[in-house]
């Protein structure tokens, strides 16, 4: 059998080089495209430097199509997986224009490219912001209503639209991955850079001596705080190599969560639990616009499509980040 060779845009993120790691140590060779807005070169450093071997990462934007498609010309490979995106959903009010190039049409631009350059399989790093905010307090179903409510969440649906065209053309196969609130790392050289993530806000907050903040304390939920999924980045990846893997077709689009909820004070806890601060008192602000009270993953899909369940405890993500 020939060795398998991905294409992961994104390459030097945080879920990226996440990706990456996994996907080197099941035998595969991968390539990495990054612009390096978020990107981290280090990241990629430290992945050759624990599989001692050379992997090459390209520095280009997504939406320019030449060198895309230059990278795809220059050699033969197996899929692609695609998590190069823009991701703030404030920012995304503020500039529309520029999360839909992004994360719409350069991702229409990209199938289009695999699709001429013989590319089979494709994966695409999609997001639980495609539910918007639920006014339910049942976990989200991949067929279940979808009212995102930023550009960001927007951006991704579309793009999830011409995935599953992809998808649907006989002769190729992939999935739309739908994560929820992403947490963990494998090793300290790949954290979280996020300025979006709660566990990496937390810790900038008290890094700076400042008290962490609760959006929100009159929600619907046990400690009337807003509740989420939060999956570990190792158990993202483990499932893109899962789809990366699978020799039948998957569904079109997957829930990757953990099926269970945890309230903003337990995680603030739990991080201030960490890092022996747990007396530090917290300061409590009104809700901010468009927070749903509870925005949980239904995982059955994943786990009866690709045998696949989430391994890691919020407990163990939050200690892998010390």
């Amino acid at each position: 059998m020939t060795q398998e060779t991905w294409l992961i845009t994104g390459g030097a993120g945080y879920i990226g080089t996440h990706v990456a790691d996994l996907f080197i140590a099941d035998g595969k060779d991968v390539v990495l495209l990054d612009s390096l807005y978020q990107g981290l070169e280090p990241r990629v450093n430290y992945l050759r430097k624990k599989h001692n071997r050379e992997i090459a990462l390209h520095v280009a934007d997504i939406r320019d199509y030449t060198a895309v498609e230059n990278i795809l010309k220059s050699q033969t490979f197996t899929g692609i997986v695609h998590t190069a995106a823009l991701k703030a959903v404030g920012e995304s009010v503020e500039k529309p224009d520029e999360y839909k190039e992004v994360n719409f049409t350069a991702t229409a631009e990209l199938l289009k490219l695999a699709q001429k350059h013989g590319i089979k399989k494709f994966l695409f790093s999609s997001t639980a912001a495609v539910y918007g905010s639920p006014d339910t307090m049942e976990p989200c179903k991949e067929n279940g209503p979808l009212a995102p409510i930023s550009p960001y969440g927007s951006t991704k649906l579309d793009a999830e639209s011409k995935v599953s065209e992809f998808i649907n053309t006989p002769g190729n196969s992939g999935t739309s991955l739908r994560f929820f609130n992403v947490v963990g790392t494998a090793a300290h050289e790949l954290l979280d850079n996020s300025v979006e993530n709660l566990v990496p806000i937390v810790l900038g907050q008290l890094n700076k001596g400042e008290a962490p903040v609760i959006f929100g304390t009159d929600y619907p939920t046990t400690d009337g705080t807003c509740v989420r999924d939060y999956v570990d980045v190792r158990d993202i990846a483990a499932a893109h190599l899962v789809a990366a893997n699978a020799t039948g077709a998957i569904p079109p689009i997957i829930n990757v969560g953990t099926g269970r909820g945890a309230s903003v004070r337990e995680i603030i806890n739990l991080v201030l639990d960490a890092v022996n601060k747990s007396d530090t008192a917290v300061i409590e602000a009104p809700r901010r616009a468009g927070d749903p009270a509870f925005l949980c993953a239904n995982v059955d899909l994943a786990a009866t499509a690709m045998g696949f369940k989430s391994k890691y405890s919020l407990e163990e993500s939050i200690r892998s980040l010390f």
